[in-house]
């Protein structure tokens, strides 16, 4: 299973992120929420994606256990006015996606 908790932040603040495991749509995730999903055993990609942009893609291996994973919005402090360079060049950087203990 997949445990997956998403900051609370200006950006994107009214938005869902979508939830990407192996290719495949498997849900969404609104602002300060914490959602989990279930996933099979064996190796896997996720992501997050939102219109054009993404996070950094993990890649793990499952074993039956809840894994844990954080996400958000690059877009903070004085990031936020290096909006435009985000969405043009490093889209697949606009969020971000970390795995956690």
């Amino acid at each position: 299973m997949i445990k997956l908790k998403r900051d609370s932040g200006w950006a994107d603040r009214a938005r869902a992120y979508k939830v990407v495991l192996d290719g495949e749509l498997i849900g969404s995730i609104k602002n300060g929420e914490e959602k989990e999903f279930d996933m099979h055993v064996g190796h896997h990609e996720l992501f997050l994606k939102i219109d054009w942009c993404s996070s950094n893609s993990i890649s793990f291996d499952a074993d039956g256990s809840v894994l844990n994973f954080e996400c958000g919005s690059s877009l903070r402090g004085w990031k936020i006015f290096m909006a435009m360079i985000y969405i043009i060049f490093i889209r697949n950087k606009y969020l971000w996606l970390k795995q956690t203990p």
